[in-house]
């Protein structure tokens, strides 16, 4: 059996999230669970959800978290009664990248409906939560993370607007995004870069250098944002 580690998401009834982790000790530096685990956990998450839910949700949830991390606008959301708890795992594979796997626990009698709405108000909450405890560094990581998920994914939705299989009224799931999904994750995992050795001069330029490239990509992700939500319907 491949080794994993896994995160462990509970919440309170206003949607308040902690978490635990389980599985597998990796070694220096990677032993620390709190830059190499719970900080790409988010953003890997997001990846893997596109791949599941209705695309319009997944759309949204996008739009959310470009506004959490390039506007900070963030709403605490209630997450839906049908979901009662989530583990993500990270199964890691024999080069630098994990797969990831999502297991929501919830009642017998749900719909898949409930259950995504559920999922996507887990996703704005816990990268509010995760984004929150990480330092100046990380954040630039994270939303390096983030802007490749959500640049990918908008590139998917459109070559989906240009095929006719996505339209105002055909919001429809296909395996081609879970296999756009994998594909992503399997790409950022085996990417994932963490800056070694604190506040250096290299370090510092690497910082000031992506944090204009992000705000490079926010404009264009936020012009594509409003040109698919049109295209869907979606005001």
């Amino acid at each position: 059996m491949a080794p994993k580690a896994s995160i462990h998401v509970e919440w309170t009834k206003g949607g308040q999230i902690s978490h635990r982790t389980t599985g597998i000790e990796l070694p220096p530096p990677r032993d620390d669970k709190s830059t190499w685990l719970l900080a790409p956990s988010p953003t890997l998450l997001l990846a893997h959800q596109c791949g599941v839910v209705r695309p319009s949700l997944a759309l949204i949830t996008c739009a959310r978290v470009i506004d959490m991390l390039f506007h900070n606008k963030y709403l605490l959301l209630p997450i839906n009664s049908a979901l009662k708890g989530a583990r993500i795992d990270f199964i890691y594979t024999a080069t630098s990248s994990v797969r990831v796997q999502f297991h929501p626990k919830h009642g017998r009698l749900v719909t898949n409906d409930s259950i995504e709405e559920g999922v996507t108000a887990l996703i704005n909450n816990y990268t509010h939560y995760v984004y929150s405890q990480l330092d100046e560094y990380l954040r630039i990581v994270f939303r390096t993370m983030a802007v490749a998920v959500i640049g990918h994914f908008f590139n998917f939705l459109e070559d989906q607007l240009d095929a006719g299989k996505l339209a105002r009224e055909r919001d429809n799931w296909s395996p081609s995004y879970s296999v756009m999904s994998a594909r992503l994750i399997a790409g950022l995992s085996s990417e994932y870069y963490v800056p070694q050795g604190g506040r250096t001069p290299q370090n510092e330029k690497w910082a000031k250098d992506q944090t204009l490239y992000l705000e490079e990509q926010r404009t264009i992700l936020e012009g594509k944002r409003t040109s698919i939500f049109h295209a869907m319907g979606i005001y």
